[in-house]
């Protein structure tokens, strides 16, 4: 399936379009759009700029989904007090898709995302250390590790034991891994490997993921192949909700209205009628008729639509209910002094603890900028992020502050600067219901490519149908393949009324994970930083890329994609195509350097 994410085909769509709709072979169509977020967004703006016309209902009174910048209004200075609710960073080096909507398409400004910083903190078992001292201590904290386990840090001990899947991705590729280890979650596989218990607790409590060890295997893999790829993570300057008002701008500028936002107005209903055409319903009981139907909702609010008839969407439906989809909490303190800095001498980076706080961010702070921030107080996911939801935001806080004078030892009078704050819930947003797709064993196998399967003309798109798992990338790649493939079938349905003889299909949907990947991984089972070398080659590339990018390879720890320089118009501008771009396949921790801390985490 990610063997697709970077075709040659979806990266010449990124950057150049779809090809427009003509009369002949590829009409143009009504198309309805269920959710505003990225993926819904970015899928129309690619369909009106094709020349069809889009219609996208969006059941709150914003538009950008997870993307969700929060601004406190008493102190409205773009410099102050401001929170990613949602995503939080991109790794625009290696996120093509994100890179050119960002950089080239819309220009806006980015800033580098704090990365780690060795002055940050580990507290497990009540004993405080510098990130430096825990890598240069493994053993203070006083797990009782085996004997041939003591000495090493907890990613290095992870680095270790997943040599196992990567001997067989290298001789077999992903299907053999899917084959042999799609059954294991995190523990079960640790456990197989005869690790201790206790260096399993290790490895859980360093990498704040005690309550996410029922996970698949398969998961943490894609976090450990992109962990060292990932130089550098950024924001937009002044909020990442200015790609969001950017799309939104971007749909309602199009000619002739074809590409329009209807806001706080849900869809309930789905209904295939007779005609082919689709009808939509909202809360509200109005209707309205399109030739296809995109659903870009998460899979928590898409199980409650009415589908018509149900029967053709029964494995849609278990697909939906049965996908696993993760909550994740952010609790952000304000103040008025960066006392992180002036009194603990942190400037960036997070800390990670076995405190229900799990995880802290601080904003990256020099001596010229000591005048406070934000700061992310809590960042928990699954069960610890649960545990805070039964809590006021008031009593949350409360204790947010005792945990993290605990921790910063040097700021017992925090409170002194305190200022306010936000929390987020997402499992309690009613319209995401969770936070984002993170499979549990045996999903990949079973419920990936239904996920991402169409039912009919109705279409469906979102991080969840990929394996980029909670990234912004994976639902802008969503939307790519949802309107590559609207434009096929509408270009077979007008062959077959015209009986005109229709284009193949330019590549199969449905293919499997690193199927166009030829990986050589050696040399990890001693080095944290292990060399990997993965030759990405799409099966619909010109055979003289494929000859480039096999005379191209690099030691890199990255994936090149060595694309052809060109240039195109495009609504009377020239759009210039990046040489390269460096593709990544997941999530992992911003801390690259520091792999004590590795997460699960997409925001």
């Amino acid at each position: 399936m990610i063997g697709q994410e970077y075709s040659q085909q979806r990266l010449q769509i990124s950057a150049h379009g779809l090809l427009q709709c003509e009369q002949q072979r590829n009409p143009c169509r009504q198309i309805g759009i269920i959710g505003a977020g990225a993926a819904g967004l970015y899928c129309g703006i690619l369909l009106a700029e094709a020349g069809h016309t889009v219609k996208i209902f969006e059941a709150t009174d914003r538009a950008g989904g997870r993307i969700q910048t929060y601004r406190d209004p008493q102190n409205p200075s773009k410099y102050m007090y401001i929170a990613e609710l949602g995503a939080m960073r991109f790794p625009l080096d290696q996120h093509p898709y994100l890179s050119h909507l960002i950089r080239q398409r819309y220009q806006l400004n980015v800033s580098e995302f704090p990365g780690p910083d060795e002055n940050a903190y580990t507290y497990l078992n009540g004993i405080l250390t510098t990130k430096k001292q825990a890598q240069e201590n493994p053993d203070i904290f006083q797990f009782n590790t085996s004997q041939s386990e003591r000495g090493k840090t907890p990613s290095r001990l992870m680095s270790e034991v997943i040599q196992p899947l990567f001997q067989v991705f290298s001789e077999e590729g992903w299907p053999g891994v899917l084959k042999k280890w799609g059954s294991y979650s995190i523990e079960s596989y640790l456990n197989s490997m005869n690790l201790s218990r206790e260096a399993i607790n290790y490895i859980a409590a360093s990498g704040s993921a005690d309550s996410q060890m029922y996970l698949s295997i398969l998961e943490d893999m894609r976090s450990e192949i992109i962990a060292s790829n990932i130089s550098k993570n950024y924001r937009i300057t002044d909020g990442n909700d200015l790609l969001v008002q950017a799309m939104v701008d971007d749909c309602q500028r199009m000619q002739s209205n074809r590409c329009s936002i209807t806001y706080s107005t849900p869809v309930s209903q789905v209904q295939l009628l007779a005609s082919s055409q689709v009808r939509l319903t909202t809360n509200n009981g109005t209707s309205e008729s399109f030739d296809t139907v995109v659903v870009a909702t998460p899979p928590t609010v898409t199980q409650f639509f009415d589908f018509e008839p149900r029967k053709d969407f029964a494995q849609k439906y278990l697909a939906l209910r049965q996908v696993h989809y993760i909550c994740a909490s952010k609790m952000y303190l304000f103040f008025n002094v960066s006392w992180w800095f002036t009194q603990e001498n942190i400037q960036g980076g997070s800390s990670v603890t076995d405190l229900p706080i799990r995880l802290i961010y601080y904003p990256k702070t020099t001596s010229n900028q000591t005048n406070g921030g934000t700061l992310l107080a809590s960042y928990t996911f699954s069960k610890d992020s649960i545990t805070w939801q039964s809590l006021s935001d008031a009593d949350a806080i409360d204790l947010a502050l005792k945990q993290l004078i605990k921790m910063h030892r040097n700021s017992s009078n925090m409170r002194d600067y305190f200022q306010g704050g936000k929390i987020k819930h997402w499992c309690q947003d009613p319209y995401a219901r969770g936070a984002f797709t993170y499979f549990t064993p045996f999903q990949e196998t079973e419920l990936a490519d239904t996920l991402q399967a169409s039912v009919s003309n109705v279409h469906f798109i979102g991080e969840h149908t990929t394996l980029l798992h909670g990234w912004v990338e994976g639902a802008l790649s969503s939307a790519i393949r949802a309107a590559q493939a609207i434009t096929t079938e509408t270009e077979i349905r007008s062959a077959v009324s015209q009986k005109l003889e229709p284009k193949p299909e330019p590549e199969p949907l449905g293919e499997r994970l690193f199927s166009s990947f030829k990986a050589t991984i050696s040399d990890r089972r001693t080095k944290l930083d292990a060399e990997k070398k993965l030759d990405y080659v799409t099966t619909d590339e010109p055979t003289n890329l494929q000859q480039k990018r096999k005379t191209a390879k690099t030691s890199s720890t990255t994936m090149p994609f060595q694309a052809e320089e060109e240039t195109f118009a495009t609504r009377g501008k020239q759009i210039q195509v990046p040489e390269q771009n460096n593709v990544v396949l997941s999530d992992d921790d911003d801390d690259t350097t520091d792999k004590e801390n590795d997460e699960i985490e997409c925001f």
